[in-house]
């Protein structure tokens, strides 16, 4: 399912910033364009740490092996072609894609619309895609989660069809789910640097210039804020609940730096989570898998694969 969940975002995130899906769900493997994404990701990590140390871009990219120069060359001719084609596609009104918007403003420029599609195509698939896996684990190792989360999904509907957006916005558990999985597993986990303006925090001077951040995965797994902070237990977020620390937990960010897309993700994650339980029961194929054991921390979560078998709502019985 790891796989499946990072085909499916992209798909996704395709469809609203260049007008059509990579298809990688319906041909069951990544698009080329998705699979080079995917493969830079690491890249991405030892870049940012090289320059962290003050190694500058120059230098840097004289270390830079030269198939890893051709595939980036490459990447950028794609989006260049995605970016043309969407263009083709006019702005019409029944478009609801985000360039449609600046499209029907005009006055836009070709590579800036390029370098736009490949922050929102990274930014709004593959840490949505690990929140998906990283929660359904959650809730496969919950067995009593995922049954109030089943029963909450499967009463409130009577079809997928009235499985909407406005409509997911009355499940409070599903929302509580989401939180707490967002809490455990945070698909950024580490903290996102701010420059300082020169000010006291916690009591010491850090002065101007300097780069702070808070780290998401320690601030939400630290017991002062949430009691037993490696359980998992959505019932934390459920109105009228104390004890916890809720504005601790900040896989988002905060202020005017905070993720741009963090409505779509909400809305993304609710609409799978509940297809997916309205529709089948779950149960993991290797029951002692330790998943979060397996996952390794870069720039994002390098997710391990997550096998599950699904069976048709109701035709699952356990022995």
């Amino acid at each position: 399912m790891s796989s499946a969940f990072t085909w499916l975002t992209f798909d996704i995130i395709g469809e609203l910033t260049f007008g059509e899906s990579f298809e990688s769900v319906a041909n069951w493997e990544p698009d080329t364009y998705v699979a080079l994404i995917l493969e830079f990701i690491k890249h991405f990590t030892i870049i940012q740490a090289a320059k962290r140390l003050g190694i500058s871009e120059g230098l840097l990219s004289l270390f830079i092996p030269g198939d890893l120069k051709d595939s980036m060359a490459f990447h950028e001719s794609l989006t260049k072609e995605k970016v043309a084609r969407r263009i083709k596609m006019g702005d019409s009104n029944q478009r609801r894609d985000f360039f449609a918007h600046i499209l029907r403003d005009g006055g836009f420029n070709r590579d800036h619309l390029a370098e736009q599609a490949k922050i929102l195509l990274l930014d709004g698939s593959e840490t949505t895609a690990t929140f998906l896996a990283g929660v359904t684990y959650l809730l496969l190792k919950s067995p009593t989660a995922l049954a109030k989360l089943q029963c909450e999904v499967r009463s409130s509907f009577a079809s997928l069809d009235e499985i909407r957006g406005d409509s997911l916005n009355q499940l409070p558990y599903l929302r509580a789910v989401i939180e707490e999985g967002l809490r455990l597993f945070p698909p950024v986990p580490l903290g996102l640097p701010r420059t300082c303006p020169g000010a006291m925090i916690d009591g010491w001077y850090v002065p101007s210039g300097t780069e702070v951040s808070v780290d998401n995965f320690v601030m939400s797994h630290d017991e002062k804020f949430f009691p037993e902070p490696d359980e998992f237990r959505p019932e934390r977020w459920l109105e009228g609940q104390t004890g916890n620390n809720k504005e601790a937990s900040r896989p988002f960010s905060i202020g005017p730096r905070a993720c741009l897309g963090v409505n779509l993700a909400y809305l993304e994650a609710s609409l799978i989570l509940a297809t997916m339980v309205y529709s089948f029961d779950w149960e993991l194929a290797d029951k002692s898998l330790h998943w979060f054991e397996e996952v390794e921390l870069m720039s994002f979560w390098k997710k391990p694969q997550l096998f599950i078998r699904y069976h048709p709502r109701g035709s699952f019985h356990r022995v």
